[in-house]
């Protein structure tokens, strides 16, 4: 299957732009107070603190219940060099951090797709059925992982790039692909047709990963992503 094209203008947003936007994709803000994740589960960990970090600019959100003084204390320390550990001791005031998620952030070029590829699929209502097994809890929640673009082999999705996080500008990406499929360029295939798909629906799609995701990395340099800049968030109990 193919992607229809439409024709989208894309404007070159900025380094600063995009960090700004992939915030407000990830998180539901008010101003830089972080009121949840923005996901249908909102009750989920929210982190304490995100950086957004570009080559000029780190933008600072808090989670909203953080109270002011630890704020203040916390933007002194990130006047100077990042220091993980300082800044867990500070916030662990408040509560004990938890989960640290660092990594790079990633801007799609529009990219090449093949013209025919018959193992992509566009998950639809009638099709759902190949997310089974391995993909069951991207079927529960189909209409907020939607577009769901999969790779389908013997009747299965075994690779699978769907919306991670939604806005009224940008879908981030998320991206899996069981074990026994990988290193065979699968995912790279499927991102590059849903960044197409996401793009001519009229948002701006985004890709980031840990530092630790040497597979998610690969396919970032495969295809050419510009990276915009780094994310670093802390969440605590």
């Amino acid at each position: 299957m193919k992607p229809t094209k439409k024709g989208v203008t894309t404007i070159p947003l900025s380094d600063n732009e995009l960090m700004q936007i992939q915030a407000e994709t990830l998180y539901v803000l008010n101003d830089n107070k972080i009121i949840s994740i923005n996901e249908p589960q909102q009750q989920t960990n929210t982190p304490l603190l995100f950086l957004g970090k570009t080559r000029t600019t780190t933008f600072k959100y808090f989670n909203t219940a953080i109270p002011q003084s630890l704020i203040e204390e916390v933007n002194q320390l990130l006047q100077q060099d990042l220091n993980i550990v300082l800044l867990c001791n500070t916030l662990s005031t408040y509560k004990t951090p938890e989960n640290i998620w660092i990594g790079p952030a990633y801007s799609i070029p529009e990219l090449d797709f093949p013209i025919e590829d018959k193992g992509i699929q566009i998950i639809t209502e009638s099709n759902r059925h190949y997310l089974t097994p391995y993909f069951n809890n991207v079927n529960e929640e189909y209409e907020y992982r939607s577009p769901v673009i999969a790779f389908v082999d013997q009747g299965h999705a075994v690779s699978v790039c769907c919306s991670a996080r939604k806005s009224d500008k940008a879908i981030e990406a998320s991206l899996y692909t069981i074990e026994a499929y990988r290193g065979k360029g699968i995912a790279a295939r499927l991102v590059a047709y849903w960044s197409t798909y996401i793009r001519n629906l009229g948002y701006i799609p985004l890709y980031s990963t840990s530092w630790d995701n040497l597979h998610s990395q690969g396919v970032a340099q495969k295809l050419g992503f510009i990276q915009y800049g780094v994310d670093f968030s802390i969440s605590g109990k």
